[in-house]
């Protein structure tokens, strides 16, 4: 992990543990002030998605169709 991720750790760590974890991406994006996909990177690599509140957008994108090919 990059210093520039771990600092992007920190806020996101910052604005969520007061709160509970009771937010989402995009909520801490805003706040926070960095791009949506990057904080969803850092909080994949740290292992916190699972803490974060998902919206209908975030289900729908991480959900599996049957796309992917048979090994």
């Amino acid at each position: 992990m990059t210093v520039h991720s771990q600092a992007i750790a920190f806020l996101i760590w910052r604005h969520a543990e007061p709160r509970g974890w009771d937010c989402t991406v995009a909520e801490i994006a805003e706040v926070i002030g960095v791009h949506p996909v990057a904080v969803g990177r850092v909080c994949r690599q740290m292992g916190w998605r699972n803490r974060l509140r998902t919206t209908a957008m975030d289900r729908f994108a991480h959900r599996d169709f049957g796309l992917r090919k048979a090994a």
